[in-house]
Order: C-alpha cells, then structure tokens, then sequence
C-alpha cells in the first residue's frame, strides 16, 4: 500500500473512527484502525464487535493494499505532523509515514486477523438534518437507563413516522425516573418503524456529527437505514454500523399526563442555580430537592434540608398559571433536564405530590419535554 494525503484529512478521518478501538485483551487487533485503499481513496475502519466505523480519507493512492496500526498511536504521532502533505507506504517491517522530513515506522497487526464488517443490504431509509440529530441525541439520552436488568431500556427508542406523525422522527429514553422526548422532522422514503438504539452507539454518533471541521466541508444530513436488525448511519464519507436492542419499548405516551394543575414559568438559569445550591444540601442517598409553586406569590421556592449539613432555600419569580403545587425530586434529574433546555424560559408543569412533573421550553418551537417522577416520602 501507498497513499498520499494531507495531514488535515488524515487526522480528521483518524479522530472519526479511533474513538470506538481500544484494548483487548482477546482480541489484541481491536485496538488497531484498518486503512485499505478504496476507489482511489484511503478507507479508515475500526470495531469494537458491537459498533464499526468507517470513513473514507482523499487522497492519492499510488498502489492498492491494506494494513493495520495502533489507533490511539497513530493519531496522535499524525496530530503532531506540520500540516502539508503526509506519505503512507507499508513495508514489511511497518507503516512507514514521511512528513517534510521527518519519517517514522508504525508496526501493526497483519489484517486478515481485522474482524470483518459485512456490507449491509439497507432496507428502509430516512434522512434527517444533522443538526437536529445531534441535539436530540443530546436532549434524551441522559435519560437512558444504565442497569442491564432490562435491556430495551438501556438505549434511545426512534419511532419512525406512527406516534411522531408522518414525516416526523420521535428519539425518547427512560429509566423508569424520568423520560426524554425530542421530535425532528425527516425526509425520503416514508417508513413506519420502531428501533431501540444502544446509547453507546447514540453518543458515539453525536460525537461523529461534531468531528467534520467546516474547511473540510461539513454535510448537513445525516441518513438512517435499516437492515438485518442493524442501524447503518451515514454521515458524508463516514458510516456507522451498530446492532440494535431487541425488545419492545414500552408505550412511554400513556405516562405523560395530559392535563397539570399548576403551570409555572420560570427563568432557566435562575432555577438552574438554586437547584445547584439546594443539592449541596440534600440528603446523601435520597437527593432530594423539595419544589414549592405559589400562584398568590408568584413564586418557585426550592429547599433542602440535611440534618449533618444544614439547609437552604431560594425563592424565585414565576409566571404562576393554576393552582399550589408541591414535589420532591431527585436535584440530578431536574438538573438533566434544565441542562438540555436552551431557552431563556422554562416551563414547569405539576398536579400534585404524588403525579410527575413536566419540563419544557418556553416556545413550542422545539418539540422537546422531559418528565421527572416525584420521590415519594
């Protein structure tokens, strides 16, 4: 194999798929990066069983061939490199790279111990804004559950078109404690489906959206397909092929009450801080954040207590619609949930002590909530 590339490309293309590699102690090649030349390019390829990530460096290929190297190694002597152009040529004793003068040899894997990542036949597709994607990932899947005692909780549920509404793409995520949804609208051929995404797979994808720097070019979509129970994510050059989770998701809808008795707005930043000051002085172990609404006020008051710490409360201004509300919430939960918001004003939904509370922006704009359930003394 020999290529030439630019040192810009080529740490780009590294940065994209070396995040997923990593030792083994099995399977020592997994942590190496796969470079085989492809249609007159350089194609970059790790796996780690579960998630495979390939993209595709420019360049010029003077001979075909393919080699494996140290992931992490390889980045980061590349990163080093003066920008300009970078030459690639595997010998037998290593990749040799020369860069204005300077000429280096990585010792690798032989490549036919690389695990094999099959060419999917997509079935279904849809393509979404990778804005849009990105953030929703961000809104929900801090909502994901991390215990492995039931499976179909631990990823991020897109419903595809059905209860999202034709054209539409649903991202939701629970525990059990609190739920996520954010809608973004997608296009190409319409299908009705529902997928469980692993949120392994869902973060390692926001941070794939965020890699292309905009001297590079920067697509603006990103597609979905299906095939063999596997979700292919293409991204310009790049392409993320995860399994899914089996199971049903349950029908999170029926949790969110349609109705509140009490409805307060409230300024974000404001409330962030008092929910930070309250939680220094929660009790270890319950975390809990006691949330006051008064209509005759006009107010949001949040207080803690803790026997060994001491207490605190903070009243806020509120735009009060409807009746008192009281509620005690886990402070991490409530503070998830702010942090996901972007507007300047929150909204904060409740009915009664033992009902969950519902946050949402200001605008409409952002089809985004998050339901927080009460802790229950």
């Amino acid at each position: 194999m020999k290529f030439t590339c630019t040192q810009e490309n080529l740490v780009q293309g590294l940065s994209i798929v070396s995040h997923i590699s990593g030792k083994s102690v099995n399977l020592p090649i997994l942590g190496n990066v796969l470079l085989k030349t492809e249609g007159g390019n350089l194609k970059l390829s790790a796996t780690n069983l579960e998630i495979a990530v390939s993209t595709l460096v420019r360049g010029k290929v003077e001979v075909d061939g393919e080699c494996t190297v140290p992931a992490k190694l390889f980045l980061d002597y590349i990163s080093l490199l003066p920008q300009g152009k970078v030459n690639l040529e595997y010998l037998e004793e290593g990749l040799r790279v020369e860069a204005q003068g300077q000429e280096t040899i990585i010792r690798g894997m032989n490549s036919q111990e690389f695990p094999l990542i099959p060419r999917l036949a997509k079935s279904k597709t849809a393509s979404c804004k990778a804005a849009d994607v990105r953030r929703a990932i961000l809104q929900v899947v801090f909502a994901a559950s991390t215990s492995e005692s039931r499976p179909e909780l631990s990823g991020v549920a897109c419903y595809f078109g059905g209860v999202a509404g034709q054209g539409n793409t649903a991202f939701a995520a629970t525990d059990g404690y609190r739920l996520a949804e954010r809608v973004i609208p997608f296009t190409g051929s319409a299908f009705d489906s529902v997928i469980i995404v692993p949120s392994r797979t869902m973060l390692e994808a926001s941070r794939i959206l965020t890699s292309y720097k905009d001297e590079l070019g920067v697509p603006e979509d990103v597609e979905w397909a299906l095939a063999e129970n596997q979700l292919v994510m293409t991204y310009g050059n790049t392409e993320l092929v995860s399994r899914l989770i089996e199971g049903a998701f349950p029908d999170y809808r029926n949790f969110i009450p349609s109705q509140f008795k009490s409805e307060s707005l409230v300024d974000r930043s404001e409330i962030q801080k008092a929910v930070k000051s309250a939680a220094l002085f929660s009790r270890q172990g319950f975390y809990d954040v006691h949330l006051h609404v008064s209509a005759s006020d006009s107010s949001v008051s949040i207080h803690s207590a803790d026997q060994g710490t001491g207490k605190t409360q903070s009243v806020i201004p509120a735009a009060v619609t409807g009746e008192d509300a009281e509620l005690v919430v886990n402070f991490k939960y409530l503070s998830d949930a702010l942090s996901a918001l972007s507007t300047a004003k929150i909204k904060m939904n409740m009915n009664d002590a033992m009902s969950p509370m519902l946050v949402l922006p200001e605008s409409g704009d952002e089809q985004y909530r998050c339901l927080v359930m009460p802790i229950r003394n």
